[in-house]
């Protein structure tokens, strides 16, 4: 089976790598650090921004079931593309939002997106959580700029294997996207 990787990254990875598991036609997830500036980081170098890394979700998906448009649309209904290093109460650099390709062919519908929610207007919180949904709210409002980055990926280093599909084993930790929700929306199984 042909597999193709995308890179995810806003706020905490538990969160993002949950949604994604649960999404028709991906394979695989794994949460990590992308773009490090030290080899093999630890949790505790990306929180000091030693690292200068991302918290970041490897989605491993079979392009002939989902495209890469449809994982796009998801990502930007649970993140806030409007903030710098702010997801819910995550705050930091290492919570920055992010989209990391491996494929310079991805590029055109990355940017379009990014352009797309850029020309749409401002977020407005659907919930006390971070589902967020973008839509522009008529003339004579500023609309803010898009902080999400979309960067080639030079390096991904998984994180160790406690932090990995965290909310299983722990459904009542914090995450700022209301997975409840997704799932009445039916946007996740």
């Amino acid at each position: 089976m042909f597999t193709k990787d995308l890179y995810l990254a806003g706020g905490s990875f538990h969160g993002l790598q949950e949604v994604f598991s649960r999404i028709y036609g991906v394979v695989d997830t794994q949460a990590g650090y992308a773009n490090s500036r030290i080899e093999a980081p630890t949790k505790e170098q990306v929180a000091d921004g030693s690292a200068e890394a991302v918290e970041c979700v490897k989605v491993t998906y079979n392009p002939k079931k989902i495209d890469i448009g449809m994982l796009l649309n998801v990502f930007f209904t649970i993140i806030n593309p409007y903030t710098d290093g702010i997801q819910g109460k995550y705050v930091g650099p290492q919570y920055r939002s992010g989209i990391y390709y491996t494929s310079k062919e991805d590029v055109p519908q990355i940017s379009y997106f990014l352009v797309f929610l850029q020309n749409r207007g401002v977020a407005h919180q659907m919930t006390d959580n971070a589902l967020v949904v973008n839509e522009f709210e008529g003339e004579g409002k500023v609309r803010p700029k898009v902080r999400t980055e979309m960067k080639e990926l030079v390096n991904f280093y998984p994180a160790v294997e406690e932090e990995q599909h965290y909310l299983r084993s722990h459904p009542d930790a914090y995450t700022p996207i209301d997975i409840h929700l997704l799932e009445e929306l039916k946007i996740i199984q």
